[in-house]
């Protein structure tokens, strides 16, 4: 280093401000003149463009609907007010909130910076909402599950299964919808075309719930009062969440529903999770 009374700490917190703001100035004094300060933005060129890159991957989507050039403007505003603050750019624009560090998500942004593009498109939150959720239920954890052997085992050994602390496996992902897109959505995510003709908006609170199977995301919509089962057991038991769902439909069927997602290997023991 330049100055031997900077220490490795000093270097790399005026390096990280340069690439967070680009003023040379802090990081300037650890050069040693052997090279000149523009190789600087080689590296700044470079990390901006690999976290633009990261938020077209992580919501894909939005490049179609918006055009990639115009998305590029947005997302690079959105990487200079909220750079990256994760060793990886996995979920990049999903936010993060901890005792050290805070950053907007890609959504709340474009709520709270750019509103006057969300009136003008206001389906943009549902999209990054179904990208969003797409993406971490593919990511997660995809092996812990309730098997129908170990529900007959603990039938077997007269368990209540009502009392059980059963919960959504670790890769479950509920979206809350404004306007019936998922149709619109799956177009955009897996044929990767722009609509063929105007977007119709049709508001319609609903549902999405994802998860992962056999390494692949499946996608179910649910009615309301499978919705508020699902939002239910987030914090409840099963009892009473199918109690929650019944006062919204009293002839929700529980039992129908268990074994769907018994089924869809949607349920694990809570207990399992804690212990393991």
């Amino acid at each position: 280093m330049a100055n031997s009374e900077n220490t490795h700490a000093d270097y790399i917190n005026a390096f990280t401000q340069f690439m967070h703001s680009g003023n040379q100035n802090d990081v300037l004094p650890f050069l040693d003149g052997s090279r000149p300060a523009a190789f600087l933005s080689v590296y700044r060129n470079g990390y901006i463009k690999a976290s633009i890159g990261a938020l077209q991957s992580n919501f894909p989507c939005l490049p179609i609907l918006l055009g990639e050039e115009f998305f590029g403007q947005l997302a690079a505003a959105y990487v200079q007010e909220n750079p990256p603050a994760a060793a990886t750019l996995v979920g990049y624009g999903f936010g993060l909130d901890s005792d050290e560090y805070a950053t907007l998500s890609f959504i709340e942004y474009l709520n709270q910076r750019h509103a006057d593009i969300v009136k003008q498109y206001p389906y943009l939150p549902d999209i990054c909402a179904l990208d969003q959720a797409w993406l971490q239920a593919l990511n997660a954890n995809g092996e812990d599950f309730l098997s129908l052997e170990q529900v007959q085992a603990l039938i077997a050994q007269g368990e209540d299964l009502g009392a059980l602390p059963l919960a959504l496996v670790d890769s479950s992902r509920l979206v809350s919808l404004q306007y019936d897109l998922m149709e619109l959505w799956s177009t955009l995510r897996f044929s990767e075309q722009t609509p063929s003709s105007a977007i119709e908006l049709k508001l319609n609170d609903n549902t999405i719930l994802f998860w992962q199977l056999d390494g692949r995301v499946q996608a179910r919509p649910l009615n309301a009062a499978e919705a508020v089962f699902m939002q239910s057991l987030q914090h409840t038991n099963f009892d009473q969440a199918a109690t929650a769902a019944a006062e919204i439909d009293e002839n929700f069927d529980l039992s129908s529903l268990f074994a769907d997602l018994l089924n869809a290997q949607l349920l694990q023991l809570k207990a399992a999770v804690e212990s393991s």
